[in-house]
């Protein structure tokens, strides 16, 4: 019988972590480029949207932070063995991201929502 340490066979939990951070990162982008995208048929008088500098802005800041993201947890993922073992203990593999990649993807979504809600609150 094995010890939770001793993993003969780690299964494929590290790489469906690493996989739903892609999901939800693709997510992201997607809702950001569906609130940069703006009226279908200019002056139809759809609904309330920000303007264009702004949803400029926010899908640049949306973008930048899923690189980050992306990025920190592609490459703690690879320092991890593909989430097999710890590279200093040989133990089994820390978390594929830190805690303050979750906070900065609450506060991107936070922010975005919040710009959202500028935008139908206060007629921009």
């Amino acid at each position: 019988m094995t010890t939770p340490v001793e993993r003969n066979d780690p299964g494929m939990q590290p790489e469906r972590t690493l996989l739903s951070w892609q999901r939800t990162l693709i997510l992201l982008v997607i809702v950001g480029l569906l609130f940069f995208r703006g009226e279908l048929v200019p002056g139809e008088g759809g609904p309330l949207e920000a303007p264009l500098v702004m949803r400029t802005v926010t899908m640049v800041a949306v973008l930048v932070l899923t690189a980050v993201l992306g990025l920190h947890v592609w490459l703690r993922w690879r320092h991890n063995g593909h989430g097999v073992r710890a590279p200093d203990t040989g133990g089994p593999p820390s978390y594929v991201a830190r805690p303050w990649a979750m906070l900065a993807l609450c506060g991107g979504v936070l922010a975005m929502s919040c710009v959202l809600l500028a935008t139908v609150l206060l007629d921009l």
